[in-house]
């Protein structure tokens, strides 16, 4: 067992993005032989209580959030371990950033964006990873009727703004007729009760009104309710592609998923992923730098925005060009044999970005952390 010992506050139990790399750090950590413990440290615990052991508080929430007087009296050393979307952090961050010992972050995006920001206290590059046995070419294909015989694009994503379903959809439209052999299938949840599968369709089926798309077009799958872990892996080895062109991703855990199930990706050229992603095992889409606040006004606007955090007005992300979008989607469906390629090298590459890797890493940075004297 280590030396010291790490208290990990963090959304272990959720089922997000967040929620997944909170538990498999843990579980990583434990497999480097680092004591973990989960959640708050003893009542009544304090240094002097607890000095035969350094301990270190790993921070997986918003940095607001943290009682930073009430835990220096806890911990010998506290770490943010943190993600974000755009080029800087928002505003209520930035005053308690410089308060921690360090900041942990999983991409190279994230800490040129912690440096942007004004962040002075070290930051660690500190990767996500990806289960490949959860995750793998294996896994039995889910069934989808209208999906069978057809190239299938796939899609995972949380409804919001960030995620870029509009210019997805459009794409999809616009390119894709009844006459393609060719089918988009979208897993994807709403943030709250009221944004369920039917409030997701009805905005889809308006927005599809609004932008005037008559024509039969190809065919549109959406999921958006709760599915087994079965489902959930399926979905991946479904399509002949993924596809997602967000406009901001700290790591983009669905694009790792994809690659480690052997199916390659259509993605916006920046963001987090790009740590992972290499024309060998992906299409990369043509982006501009745009405040993100330019698109959420106006018809092309169906989702969630969270325009509080995210459309500040030093802050910039990815806007995918619509036209080179179209054209890798046409370049994949055209080319089934380049996508198996591009499929089995995201496999290989995926194996070399596993959790343990991740824990490995994590374990070298804490212990960096500890040595530094304050």
């Amino acid at each position: 067992m280590s030396a010291y010992k790490v208290v990990w506050r963090g959304p272990v139990h959720k089922g997000s993005g967040l929620g997944i790399a909170s538990r498999e750090y843990v579980k990583a950590l434990r497999r480097q032989g680092v004591e973990v413990e989960v959640g708050k440290s003893r009542k009544g615990s304090s240094k002097a209580g607890i000095r035969k052991k350094k301990t270190v508080l790993i921070y997986h929430y918003p940095p607001h959030t943290l009682n930073f007087r009430k835990e220096r009296k806890r911990f010998d050393r506290i770490i943010l371990n943190t993600v974000w979307e755009t080029t800087r952090i928002p505003d209520l961050w930035r005053p308690y950033m410089n308060r921690f010992d360090a900041v942990f972050v999983p991409s190279e995006q994230n800490k040129r964006a912690m440096r942007n920001s004004g962040v002075k206290v070290p930051v660690f590059l500190v990767p996500h990873g990806v289960n490949t046995r959860t995750f793998s070419p294996r896994n039995r294909k889910l069934r989808v009727k209208k999906a069978k015989r057809r190239f299938v694009f796939v899609s995972v994503f949380g409804f919001q703004h960030r995620k870029n379903p509009e210019t997805l959809l459009r794409a999809y439209w616009e390119e894709f007729s009844a006459a393609d052999r060719a089918a988009l299938v979208i897993k994807t949840d709403g943030y709250g009760k009221r944004e369920d599968e039917r409030w997701i369709r009805k905005k889809v089926k308006a927005y599809k009104k609004r932008l005037g798309i008559r024509k039969k077009t190809a065919p549109l799958v959406i999921r958006a309710r709760r599915m087994s872990k079965s489902q959930l892996k399926g979905i991946y080895t479904l399509g002949d592609v993924f596809v997602l062109p967000t406009r901001g991703e700290g790591v983009g855990l669905p694009f790792l998923e994809s690659l480690a199930s052997g199916v390659p990706v259509i993605a916006t050229g920046w963001g987090g992923h790009m740590d992972f992603l290499t024309k060998k095992n992906a299409f990369f889409v043509r982006y501009k730098l745009r405040n993100p606040a330019s698109g959420m006004k106006g018809k092309a606007s169906i989702s969630r925005t969270f325009s509080d955090i995210f459309a500040q007005k030093d802050q910039r992300w990815a806007e995918a060009d619509l036209g080179s979008l179209k054209k890798q989607m046409r370049a994949a469906y055209s080319d089934k044999a380049l996508c198996k390629k591009k499929g089995r090298q995201g496999r290989r590459d995926a194996l070399h970005h596993s959790w343990n890797r991740a824990g490995r890493t994590m374990k070298q940075a804490v212990e960096k952390v500890i040595r530094k004297s304050k």
